[in-house]
């Protein structure tokens, strides 16, 4: 896992997996034909009339099971004051099909691994009724254990299908987990819910946290099973000292490395690729991954902004090889 290349997964293109799927195809051809060593199943933006997102993925097909999910566009609501269980897994009809798209256009033999993400159960509950953050989903126990229990079987599921790794995705931990556990959340509850997805997958496992690493958030990544801890450092340099080497080389993770913004339409350098690569080695040590800061789905509406994404992702790619090519020979890139 050596600098090892990934991206997150979500690009500035509409989604059309269920119809065409000119645009999910494209982007996996691209994905594969500038190197990347893990590229993720796409993550397409959804349009008002039809909307999707990392929530919506998860929650659209859970709402048609009728377990007290109901949602109407981009809203999501309980019905009653829990989620019914299911033996079903829910969300892994992309990742299926993209696995297998891989296979049957021979791609899958250019890669190092295949990766899908699964949007955690915190992030995930706080889709449902959020307008208010504090009696959001994800305030509600009942209700982020149930997910979980949910998701699980998803990870299980892209387990069997053959992906060599898993992201947990969990953006709302950088909330979650500030100064305080909100909702009265002991630490304990968080990392338990967390294992129960990280568990059922048979492969590397990485949980994704963005914005500021709080001591709060390393404290639980680094009690938590996940192999990797995912976290950008482009737009958040501050977590340049959020770990030390020793302490990820004590819980026996590898750090994702955000090292391109997934905002700036600006595509950075090679050069400037490879001085920040430079610095992460040097204080986190070997086991670094290389990715960017988070999903570029943000930049939808940019003029190029799907060219700039993959000017992005091209360069970190070159980057990376330099580095690990310096780190054998010994030399500076």
């Amino acid at each position: 896992m050596l600098l090892a290349t990934e991206d997150v997964g979500s690009l500035p293109v509409l989604d059309d997996f269920d119809e065409s799927r000119a645009n999910f195809n494209r982007t996996v051809v691209d994905k594969v034909s500038i190197g990347l060593d893990y590229p993720c199943c796409p993550q397409l933006t959804g349009t008002s009339s039809k909307p999707m997102n990392m929530g919506l993925q998860f929650l659209l097909p859970l709402s048609k099971l009728n377990l007290g999910i109901e949602v109407k566009g981009e809203d999501v609501h309980i019905l009653s004051d829990e989620v019914k269980e299911t033996s079903v897994p829910i969300g892994t009809e992309r990742a299926e099909y993209y696995l297998r798209f891989l296979r049957e256009q021979g791609l899958i033999s250019k890669v190092k691994g295949a990766k899908a993400c699964v949007t955690g159960p915190f992030t995930l509950a706080s889709y449902i009724d959020r307008k208010n953050l504090m009696t959001c989903g994800a305030s509600k126990p009942n209700i982020v254990t149930a997910l979980a229990k949910i998701l699980s079987r998803s990870c299980r599921r892209l387990g069997d299908l053959g992906f060599d790794l898993v992201n947990i995705d969990e953006p709302f931990l950088s909330v979650m987990l500030g100064r305080t556990v909100l909702f009265k959340y002991d630490q304990k509850f968080v990392v338990e819910t967390l294992n129960m997805l990280i568990k059922e997958a048979s492969c590397l496992s990485a949980i994704h946290v963005c914005g500021r690493i709080t001591p709060l958030v390393k404290a639980v990544l680094l009690e938590s099973e996940a192999d990797i801890v995912d976290h950008e450092f482009a737009g958040s340099p501050s977590n340049l000292s959020a770990y030390s080497r020793e302490e990820l080389e004590k819980a026996g993770k590898f750090l994702a490395y955000g090292c391109v913004s997934s905002v700036s339409p600006r595509v950075e350098t090679v050069e400037e690729i490879v001085g920040s690569l430079n610095s992460a080695v040097k204080t986190f040590g070997p086991r670094v991954i290389v990715k960017p800061d988070c999903g570029f789905a943000g930049m939808l509406g940019i003029p190029d902004a799907y060219g700039i994404a993959f000017g992005k992702l091209k360069n970190m790619v070159e980057a990376a090889r330099l580095v690990a090519k310096s780190s054998i020979s010994g030399k500076t890139p």
